[in-house]
């Protein structure tokens, strides 16, 4: 049942950590990012299959070297924003290029080209087929937030996930509370979630 709050200890955390989602390592960032405040595209569920986040659907050219996802409707970041395709396509561009500090870049490596069909639809161009593509779109440094400009705030801490970042400070403690627009039914169960950083 819904309510309460979850205080918990995780090992890892560092006072240099952000909500940059290209630079998180430990189990204490990845909990705060991918667990509690962002989706990615896509999950591996608990039985190692695969789930739609932030993409509802997707399919593969023939040959496996162009994949079209179909962005879920009526998602929204935690500062009211409607998730888009432009969205995506900046959050996924915050990995690649020369200039990015991202874990994930050699993941991206194959992209070739990311594009829209319109706000709900993404369409990625890979060099190489690869059957295997929306698994990586579910790599928990590829989170998605909320863009301006064709670009992202990597470190703001806004997301689309079942909780808002209330607090922060950095190799210590989070404090979240429950969004109240989440998208997915069945999840965010408590009302508020503190987060402690167990370096030992």
């Amino acid at each position: 049942k819904k309510g309460g709050n979850l205080r918990i200890g995780i090992s890892g955390g560092n006072t240099v950590d952000t909500f940059d989602g290209a630079t998180m390592t430990d189990a204490f960032m990845q909990c705060a990012g991918s667990g509690l405040v962002f989706d990615c595209m896509t999950e591996v569920k608990a039985d190692g299959s695969l789930g739609g986040e932030i993409a509802e659907s997707w399919e593969a050219s023939a040959d496996a070297s162009t994949w079209t996802f179909k962005l879920r409707s009526g998602v929204e970041f935690h500062n009211g924003k409607t998730m888009t395709a432009d969205d995506v396509i900046a959050s996924i561009n915050h990995h690649r290029g020369e200039d990015t500090k991202s874990a994930a870049k050699a993941l991206l490596t194959q992209v070739s080209d990311i594009k829209k069909d319109g706000d709900d639809t993404v369409i990625f161009e890979l060099d190489n087929p690869n059957a295997g593509f929306p698994f990586i779109v579910s790599d928990y440094h590829l989170l998605i937030l909320p863009s301006k400009d064709g670009a992202i705030d990597a470190t703001s801490g806004i997301g689309t996930g079942a909780y808002k970042l209330d607090k922060f400070e950095p190799g210590v403690r989070a404090k979240f509370s429950r969004n109240p627009n989440f998208w997915k039914e069945g999840a965010g169960h408590f009302d508020e979630i503190e987060t402690l950083s167990l370096i030992d």
